[in-house]
């Protein structure tokens, strides 16, 4: 019995102060990063379908660009290819200069 507890004290006293927490932490974080390779090759706006931007967090140390094609392939993006930047920055333009759409009420009779 004195061996048993002996060791497992042992095995405790070992165990806390090895930083077993950080290295889960760092390997953790990689898993949660969408993109595993990016391009900064040019994909024309007109094949583009969807185009969603993931800032940094939640586990994953970067910004990252996804965009989803009309044929149905996804391409991660890197965000500092000029291209992308440029058409991001013309859908946040147009995105807030749109008028907002009027409000038809019915006229109950």
């Amino acid at each position: 019995m004195k061996s048993t507890s002996a060791s497992l004290f042992l095995l405790l006293l070992v165990s806390s102060h090895f930083p077993v927490q950080g290295v889960l932490e760092a390997y953790n974080t990689n898993l949660k990063c969408r993109c595993i390779q990016e391009t900064s090759s040019y994909i024309a706006p007109r094949i583009i379908e969807r185009l969603q931007v993931l800032p940094r967090g939640n586990g994953c140390p970067k910004t990252e660009i996804i965009i989803w094609k009309k044929n149905k392939s996804i391409v991660c993006v890197t965000p500092q290819a000029k291209w992308i930047q440029k058409i991001i920055k013309n859908l946040k333009k147009n995105v807030f200069s749109t008028p907002p759409v009027p409000v038809l009420k019915r006229r109950i009779a």
